[in-house]
């Protein structure tokens, strides 16, 4: 049983290091695609493939980060390497998986489970920390020190969507969908995240401005996120007395969260057990495979430029 991680990056250097090095305690291959990054995240998966075979540098080129896409392009890469039984898993740059996915997987999912989808635990940029920023209290130089020490208070995300897998090779991913067809059964639990999307008011300002950017070419595949099209980088910093923020110390176990929304109803759940049982391969011969020419979609030479002289660390 083996773990393989589908990664794409962009404009990461802040994290990636530390996102790598938590990772391979527990994968056994992380498949990158570094979407165009004008800092130094593409050297940093470089330097990690160089010290250890498991990350795998896919390619570097300025795409559109795309779920139905890019995601899809990764899986048929790493399939390549995966034996039925293996799990799999959507991962981000900016996520700490609390419990190893192979404890996860061994620990809190029942043998016919084979899909966790994801607890987030949103770690916030509060509003006091972004003054300190300013003041001088913490600088760039603070990001060589662990992410938990950093960033201690968080809220707990209601939203969840499938993350870990685990892989039969008759499954179909093809390209404009987010998850293979028949993913799997979905387990009970929740896989537990640490999530840092917001980190420092210089990351978060130019995460702001990437996304904007992105989102607002005409271009774009349609997908729209809201986070995406904030440009006030100021809006998204959290009081620091806000409904439900809660407090770690770095080292103990965060809360269990128990949540059930990810769930369909009982007699759902049961027609969908009997459907897992058996069935799945013969299903999977219905839907269409990933094809040759699927690939990420590129981003206009214009608009590749605009973001090469906007985000450049530098400006």
């Amino acid at each position: 049983m083996r773990f393989h991680c589908l990664l794409p990056v962009r404009d990461e250097a802040d994290i990636l290091a530390q996102t790598l090095n938590h990772a391979l305690a527990w994968a056994d291959s992380i498949w990158v695609y570094d979407t165009g990054s004008v800092d130094c995240s593409w050297e940093i998966v470089q330097e990690a493939a160089a010290r250890d075979k498991r990350v795998i540098p896919v390619d570097k080129a300025p795409v559109f980060f795309s779920e139905t896409h890019l995601r899809p392009y990764l899986f048929d890469l790493a399939r390549r390497q995966m034996e039925e039984g293996d799990w799999f898993l959507r991962m981000d740059a900016d996520e700490f998986h609390h419990v190893s996915p192979r404890d996860f997987v061994t620990q809190m999912m029942r043998p016919h489970e084979t899909l966790a989808y994801h607890q987030y635990f949103d770690f916030r940029l509060l509003k006091s920390e972004a003054e300190a920023w300013g003041e001088g209290g913490e600088t760039v130089a603070d990001r060589s020190r662990p992410i938990e020490e950093r960033r201690r208070n968080y809220t707990v995300s209601v939203y969840s969507e499938p993350r870990l897998c685990r892989y039969r090779t008759t499954m179909k991913w093809p390209a404009g969908i987010s998850f293979p067809f028949n993913a799997g059964y979905v387990a009970r639990e929740r896989l537990p995240i640490r999530h840092y999307p917001h980190r420092d008011p210089l990351q978060l300002q130019r995460r702001c401005r990437l996304r904007a950017l992105m989102m607002g070419d005409p271009t774009h595949d349609g997908q729209s996120y809201l986070h995406w099209l904030e440009d006030d980088w100021k809006s998204l910093l959290t009081p620091d007395d806000a409904p439900g923020l809660l407090h770690w110390p770095p080292g103990r176990e965060l809360p269990q969260v128990r949540q059930l929304n990810h769930l369909r109803k009982g007699q759902v759940r049961l027609a969908q057990r009997l459907l897992h049982a058996g069935l799945l391969p013969l299903m999977d011969r219905r839907r269409p495979a990933f094809g040759a020419e699927d690939k990420p979609v590129p981003l206009p030479a214009e608009l590749a430029r605009n973001l090469e002289t906007l985000l450049n660390p530098k400006n």
